[in-house]
């Protein structure tokens, strides 16, 4: 999968340490989900999945953000994120502390099945 110009452009304006975090982030999705399409919504990274926001990332002034979209997600796996500020929609996390691979793929693949779900019960 190519990144987008606009996301491209996005990873280039970050300080080398958010930009690899976020990389390494945004490559795992690709790979645990080909079909999802990354974009920019509202100046922030998402991945897409069948039109919906899935997960998205984003750098600021003091930190990272993980973000799963529109769900129950987080809530599910909250006991796994003791170690990370997290809220209802957002996880938290410094760069020299990325988000796990193991708790990424749980948070991502949950969100697709989600997705799935609802969209097999408006069916």
């Amino acid at each position: 999968m190519s990144i987008p110009a606009d996301v491209a452009d996005y990873f280039l304006k970050l300080p080398e340490p958010e930009r690899k975090a976020l990389e390494a982030i945004s490559q795992q999705i690709q790979k645990l989900v080909p079909s999802a399409q990354l974009q920019l919504s509202r100046g922030v990274p998402f991945f897409y999945y069948k039109g919906k926001r899935a997960v998205g990332f984003r750098s600021s002034k003091t930190h990272l953000s993980f973000f799963i979209m529109e769900g129950t997600v987080l809530n599910r796996f909250r006991e796994e994120l003791i170690a990370y500020d997290n809220s209802t929609t957002v996880i938290r996390f410094k760069p020299d502390k990325p988000l796990h691979p193991t708790i990424i793929k749980k948070l991502v693949l949950a969100r697709i099945e989600e997705i799935d779900a609802k969209n097999d019960y408006k069916k």
